[in-house]
């Protein structure tokens, strides 16, 4: 005999143990897949003022960093990298090129965890964003213009 009413908790807690068991298999199913296996460079040559770029690829693997490091401009992101690496040394990983105007490359990436976002910020000299959010792909390629990074489809 259950307690209470009499009427058991069986139907009750057999809802809501599905609803439970639902919302966990759904949380679970969702995983980073952002990953690349290379990425291409064409620098302008007259790209920032005809001075190098500085270029970093970051895999977010934190799930609450991805709208936060996603707001920042590139100023920003480069005045704080060496603390942001050092707060999320695990969660964050970060692969910075520095390019020459009218250089061309083409570099393969080692193998990784996959991430939740993959962000490239370009330190031009003039004001702006110049941060991009990779699009779900294995290869990626960039063209550094004069005033801004761009993705080349």
């Amino acid at each position: 005999m259950t307690p209470g009413n009499g009427k058991g908790l069986g139907p009750r807690l057999g809802t809501a143990g599905a609803l439970a068991l639902a919302l966990l298999a759904a949380g679970c199913a969702e995983k980073p897949r952002a990953a690349l296996d290379s990425v291409s460079f064409t620098v302008a040559p007259a790209a920032n003022d005809t001075t190098p770029v500085a270029i970093d690829l970051v895999s977010v693997r934190d799930k609450a960093l991805v709208d936060k490091l996603g707001a920042l401009t590139a100023a920003e992101w480069f005045g704080q990298r060496e603390q942001s690496m050092r707060d999320h040394p695990t969660t964050l990983g970060v692969t910075s090129w520095e390019l020459v105007p009218g250089q061309t490359l083409k570099t393969d990436l080692p193998p990784g965890e996959p991430a939740w976002a993959i962000l490239i910020f370009a330190n031009y000299s003039t004001p702006g964003p110049h941060r991009l959010r990779v699009p779900d792909t294995r290869t990626l390629t960039l063209t550094a213009g004069d005033k801004d990074v761009e993705l080349v489809p």
